[in-house]
């Protein structure tokens, strides 16, 4: 099993079943040359994941361009609610 996906896309960022396919994984290191496809993917991410390191990259100097580069961690499952009392929760 994977737990770690890498992801460069193109300036247009990542299309909507590259974030589903994304959003399944533990951790997901981006790369991105463009910050509004980036907070865009974020901001679909941070359901599941949890922004941990950012680090921006200036590799074309005098330009505008900037790579930005982040790692998202999974969000902790959210537990179960005590009690539940359903046949399936008990042990024979």
């Amino acid at each position: 099993r994977l737990h770690t996906l890498l992801v460069d896309p193109p300036r247009a960022g990542l299309d909507l079943t590259s974030r589903a396919l994304a959003a399944t994984f533990a951790r997901v290191v981006y790369v991105s040359c463009n910050p509004e496809t980036l907070a865009r993917d974020l901001a679909q991410l941070s359901a599941t994941h949890t922004l941990t390191r950012l680090a921006a990259f200036d590799q074309f100097p005098y330009t505008p361009h900037l790579e930005c580069g982040v790692v998202l961690e999974r969000r902790p499952a959210r537990p179960a609610a005590a009690g539940g009392g359903g046949a399936e929760d008990e042990t024979p």
